[in-house]
């Protein structure tokens, strides 16, 4: 079982927490009133099915594979620790090689600064031509701390900047220039993600 909010945990958790039955009735009855007060729920609970056995390793790996290359274009080993797959990269690997072998993606050297195998879709390789090719004119993009693209600290140089809702990566032509809160924010209001 599983549980939308960690409201059931934290009762379990909480010394003395015990459920009261009576306190719940009061606290509904003052609810069907109209009684204004914060009524905590242990939130929405469901089955989590059982997991299946996988027939074919290797068609879970690539099916895995193309999901990394549709989201993020580019893979490659220090991108794919950021995601949360049970899959070893190794199998990854292997599968990105089968796609390279049908001519689906392309392996090289794509992104600077890492070592190991790299794969691309064609279109990625394409973009990111251009984008080397085309000249810096100052864009600001401005993006949520909380953005999967916030990869600063683990990918991009920089210290690990919070996901924390309140807090942004301002980037100028691709490279972060800023970290800070929202307050702190006060140009470049480009918004990405």
């Amino acid at each position: 079982m599983t549980s939308d909010g960690f409201q059931a945990l934290r009762a379990l958790l909480a010394p003395g927490a015990r459920f009261n039955i009576e306190r719940y009735r009061s606290e509904r009855r003052r609810l069907r009133r109209g009684a204004k007060g914060a009524f905590t729920s242990e939130g929405r609970w469901a089955l989590v099915p059982v997991p299946v056995e996988v027939e074919d390793a290797d068609e879970l790996a690539e099916a895995v594979a193309e999901q990394l290359l549709a989201r993020w274009g580019v893979v490659f080993r220090d991108l794919f620790l950021q995601e949360s797959i049970a899959l070893p990269w190794r199998d990854i690997v292997w599968a990105l090689r089968r796609l390279e072998a049908r001519g689906l993606v392309r392996g090289g050297r794509f992104v600077g600064g890492f070592v190991g195998e790299q794969y691309a879709l064609p279109e990625a390789v394409e973009q990111l031509r251009t984008v080397r090719k085309s000249e810096r004119n100052g864009e600001l993009v401005r993006l949520s701390a909380c953005d999967p693209l916030n990869l600063i600290g683990t990918i991009v140089p920089g210290p690990r900047i919070a996901a924390v809702r309140t807090n942004y990566v301002v980037y100028r032509d691709g490279l972060p220039v800023l970290q800070a809160a929202s307050e702190d924010l006060t140009a470049g209001r480009t918004d990405a993600g």
